[in-house]
């Protein structure tokens, strides 16, 4: 593989290549709606106007958002977000994840990002439940702060889908 392994990612890298890859990704899934509009006669799609096609919306985001993942990290190892920040995603023998490994993966993220980011919309509206954003944030910052505490530096995505991040030259 190109680039020289450096060791394991660190938390600011990481993060600057998450915030890259977010802004991209919800570029990719700006157009992937627009495409659709003319379908719709340029109206939202929601469950109260599309019905069952709000479903097939949803698969397609999903798809779009393994693909903007998937293929960079099966074929190289590295989103944009990554290449710029000098990181590569590859298993603990320094080859590249397959498809199976790419989909765990973000089900994974998923699974760490949605609580966290119903937490800060739990949060902006205020309310009763003061306690309910922190504990939607937890496994956010549970995922992270493992980090610190595997010689590895890895998250706990990274453990439960068998793969490391790591710094190259």
């Amino acid at each position: 593989m190109k680039g020289q392994t450096l060791g394991p990612a660190g938390l600011g890298r990481r993060f600057a290549a998450l915030v890259y890859d977010s802004m991209l990704l919800i570029a990719v899934l700006f157009l992937g709606t627009l495409v659709l509009l003319p379908l719709t006669g340029g109206e939202a799609i929601t469950p109260q106007d599309s019905g069952p096609y709000e479903y097939l919306y949803r698969g397609w985001i999903a798809l779009l958002t393994l693909g903007f993942f998937g293929l960079p990290w099966v074929r190289t190892g590295q989103t944009l977000g990554m290449m710029s920040w000098k990181l590569r995603l590859e298993r603990p023998d320094g080859s590249r994840i397959g498809w199976r490994d790419a989909a765990g993966r973000l089900l994974a993220g998923a699974a760490i990002v949605v609580p966290a980011v119903a937490g800060l919309w739990v949060a902006s509206r205020g309310g009763s439940a003061a306690w309910l954003p922190g504990l939607l944030l937890l496994p956010a910052a549970m995922n992270y702060l493992w980090m610190g505490f595997d010689r590895e530096a890895r998250t706990l995505q990274d453990l439960l889908t068998g793969g490391r991040v790591v710094r190259i030259g």
